[in-house]
């Protein structure tokens, strides 16, 4: 029989542990459980950096799991508070407070996993600071690690196609941005085609140039600016020119078009993503709308301060160009070249007409469009733009249309493309197009009139449909709060992961992890460290179960190398 003496009381303390202060404020003691935990472990690892991280946003865990770092549970060190779960003869458990030692390649860190709230689960890193580095600055080695697992969380989808979008504060992929662009060509570009050709090879050059930047010692960065009235091709051209990337680069230069940057906080957000997805286009709709006299400091210091824009090669528009900002318009070091996109002239205005003409010629449309309409059109529309001018025939087209499906038909149609531009004998007055096309462009003439003040722009039913589609693409991958909330985060331009709750917060896309997790939302880990799989629920008795009630068993587990 075994005697007293084998039970021992130990008598003596434990070294000071982060679970203590985790149990003391867990008992009502903190208003904000993630300062006090940060302090505490401050306290614990003085000689330490550290940095904070929400899993939703980063998963070091996920990263771990899937073979690109080891991720190994400190018990000795530190305790750990768990709940086991069974099913059959399989164990599994959720983790609310945890101490890993992460190792990511040859560098080692320390980190905490804590779970805060239904809808918190933070992260804590802690490192050692490298020289010139302090324990109270940006460690290096840590955002390294950061970026790696972002840049792992966002992998391209095969044959997915897309622009990313900076509006209302969030970025989203637009799909189809894409498909216009795609359709963009220079052909369709009225414009002076040396001026084309200028912007096509300063853009192209400059990608193709990093090791002559580099050589030269000077920043790898550039930018234009598109200036002029409305309506007249800059942002045609700058589709045109997006898709001139595509085709000779593919997907590997990204493009970022930033509708709307009122903040400055959304400007850091825009060039976070820019420099984070560097070599890319990044270009900015209405520019004087996004640097104005409250952030125009902010987004200098942006371009050329002592963050890195390697790789980023600015397009920007305005119909505004004497309102801009000096600082803008006149610092080489930022915008380096304006290109003017001025009213047409009349000969641009007869080559635009011929555009319409060969248009509807394609498309067979039924109205007789002879030649001598393109000279006598250019004529009248003095002073108009070229969105002014798709106005005019999209207008005078559709009012054809109307009248004819109200029975009206018309003089009867002459097979008119098959002249050559031989119009005959007949007056212009004679052809239905040039008649309806006068009284068109009548009155947007007193419509210019009546607008004198304002930009002289119209959209057309294409681009207003264009804008519903965005506007749905961008409803869609709306956050599910305001993005603001994420501000706080380390200065990573991730969309969180979906941890099983609610859908993805914020864009570009994640790698999702439809992980299974407790009624606390604390994923559920298996022995053999991988997640449950997000196909069942955990029923009363704690057991994973599906949505009829019947036990899953967890051999059915897919680890998360499955989801690379």
């Amino acid at each position: 029989m075994l005697h007293s003496e084998a039970y021992t009381l130990v008598t003596t303390s434990s070294h000071h542990q982060s679970l203590d202060d985790y149990v003391d404020v867990k008992s009502g003691k903190a208003y904000d459980l993630n300062v006090y935990l940060q302090a505490a472990l401050r306290r614990q690892y003085p000689e330490l950096a550290l940095t904070s991280t929400v899993d939703r946003n980063v998963n070091l865990l996920a990263f771990a799991f899937a073979g690109h770092a080891t991720a190994t549970l400190d018990i000795v060190d530190e305790s750990v508070l768990r709940t086991r779960y069974v099913s059959g003869t399989s164990v599994s458990e959720s983790r609310t407070f945890a101490k890993y030692l992460y190792r990511w390649g040859d560098e080692y860190f320390i980190v905490y996993v804590v779970h805060i709230s239904y809808f918190e689960t933070r992260q804590y890193i802690l490192k050692e600071p490298a020289e010139g580095e302090t324990t109270m600055s940006m460690n290096g080695k840590t955002d390294e690690l950061l970026r790696a697992i972002g840049k792992w969380q966002i992998p391209p989808p095969p044959g997915d196609k897309w622009v990313y979008v900076y509006d209302n504060g969030y970025w989203f992929r637009s799909r189809a941005l894409y498909e216009q662009v795609k359709n963009a060509s220079w052909d369709d570009v009225i414009l002076n085609e040396e001026m084309k050709k200028q912007i096509t090879s300063l853009m192209h050059k400059f990608f193709d140039s990093r090791e002559i930047y580099k050589n030269l010692g000077v920043p790898w960065k550039r930018g234009v600016i598109f200036h002029g009235p409305a309506g007249n091709g800059k942002t045609i051209s700058i589709k045109a020119l997006m898709n001139s990337l595509f085709r000779s680069n593919g997907l590997s230069i990204p493009s970022l078009y930033v509708k709307s940057a009122t903040s400055t906080w959304s400007i850091r957000r825009v060039f976070q993503q820019a420099r984070y997805m560097s070599p890319c286009l990044l270009i900015f709709e209405d520019i004087d709308t996004i640097v104005t006299k409250n952030t125009r400091s902010y987004f200098f210091n942006e371009v050329d301060g002592l963050e890195n824009n390697d790789g980023i090669f600015m397009v920007a528009s305005t119909n505004h160009l004497d309102k801009l900002d000096a600082g803008l318009s006149s610092r080489p070091s930022r915008f380096d070249r304006k290109y003017l996109f001025p009213l047409p002239s009349e000969e641009e205005r007869k080559l635009y007409c011929q555009f319409w003409r060969r248009r509807l010629k394609e498309k067979k449309v039924d109205v007789e469009f002879p030649a001598k309409i393109c000279p006598a059109a250019a004529l009248i529309t003095d002073g108009f733009s070229f969105a002014y001018m798709q106005e005019a025939f999209v207008a005078t087209l559709l009012a054809i249309a109307l009248r004819r499906s109200d029975g009206d038909e018309g003089e009867e149609m002459e097979e008119a493309w098959d002249h050559s531009g031989d119009d005959g004998d007949k007056d212009l007055d004679d052809y239905e197009l040039w008649r309806e096309l006068k009284k068109t462009i009548k009155a947007l003439r007193n419509d210019m009139g009546n607008d004198s003040g304002k930009d002289k722009d119209k959209s057309s039913t294409e681009d207003d449909a264009f804008s519903k589609e965005l506007a749905l693409e961008m409803e869609a991958q709306a956050p599910a709060s305001d993005p603001r909330f994420f501000a706080g985060q380390p200065p990573l331009p991730l969309g969180p992961a979906d941890s099983g709750i609610g859908k993805q917060l914020e864009g570009p896309p994640v790698r999702e992890l439809h992980v299974q997790v407790d009624f606390q939302n604390v994923p559920i880990i298996t022995e053999e460290n991988t997640f449950v799989p997000q196909t069942s629920y955990l029923g009363g008795s704690g057991v994973p179960v599906d949505y009829q009630g019947a036990s899953v068993s967890i051999d059915e587990r897919t680890p998360i190398q499955q989801f690379e």
